[in-house]
């Protein structure tokens, strides 16, 4: 086999991890604590990608500074043991495998904040199968998924234009277009559909197995 592309960067929530339980639990708690009302679960699973401060803002209309609470409470919980409530999706490790295997050098581009993406990862078997891990500050407000991309293609030593970025939602289909990487989406993942077409897509795999025909050659 053959990589069709240098390096391939991953998102991690709902790309490489099934990390629901977690999240949605964490976040039902934060709010809870504040005495805040509880979303239904199709605006809570809205929480999985992008930064925290954005989703509590946007999707459950709290101010910053409720935004700001919210978020340290989640990350309390979160470091407490709520980051073990995930899995890796079936085929991924194989596919994390294969892709070193066939010569191509593997990175996680995620908004999560480096430590914690860097404990999940650890946790569950990713870390020793990639090249580089691209997080972001402890407060969520450094990088957009375009500066996550191309820090990962600095640390891999390769221009954007060599890579592909592998993610569920739109904030990975846009942070791809601008920095000038290809995008495949992760239809398994999070997003709805029409997230991940568009411009500068290549096409979303309906499982980690249909990743495969993207990124590799016979």
């Amino acid at each position: 086999m053959r990589p069709r592309f240098s390096a391939v960067l991953f998102d991690l929530d709902g790309t490489l991890t099934e990390s629901h339980p977690g999240i949605l639990h964490c976040v039902r708690l934060s709010l809870e604590e504040m005495g805040l009302p509880i979303p239904p679960e199709d605006t809570l699973r809205r929480f999985i990608g992008p930064p925290l401060w954005y989703s509590y803002t946007t999707f459950c209309h709290l101010t910053s500074e409720q935004a700001e609470e919210a978020v340290e409470r989640y990350r309390t919980h979160y470091r407490a043991g709520g980051y073990l409530e995930c899995a890796v999706y079936p085929g991924i490790l194989p596919l994390l495998e294969d892709l070193r295997a066939a010569g191509a050098k593997l990175a996680v581009a995620t908004a999560k904040p480096a430590k914690m993406a860097h404990a999940v990862c650890e946790s569950f078997g990713i870390l020793s199968r990639v090249d580089f891990m691209s997080g972001n500050r402890e407060d969520e407000k450094g990088m957009g998924k375009r500066g996550l991309i191309e820090a990962a293609c600095a640390g891999l030593d390769v221009s954007p234009r060599q890579a592909v970025m592998i993610g569920d939602t739109r904030f990975d289909r846009e942070g791809a277009r601008e920095a000038g990487t290809a995008f495949v989406g992760a239809a398994y993942g999070y997003g709805s559909p029409g997230e991940l077409t568009g411009e500068g897509s290549l096409g979303a795999a309906q499982s980690p197995e249909g990743l495969r025909a993207y990124l590799l050659l016979p």
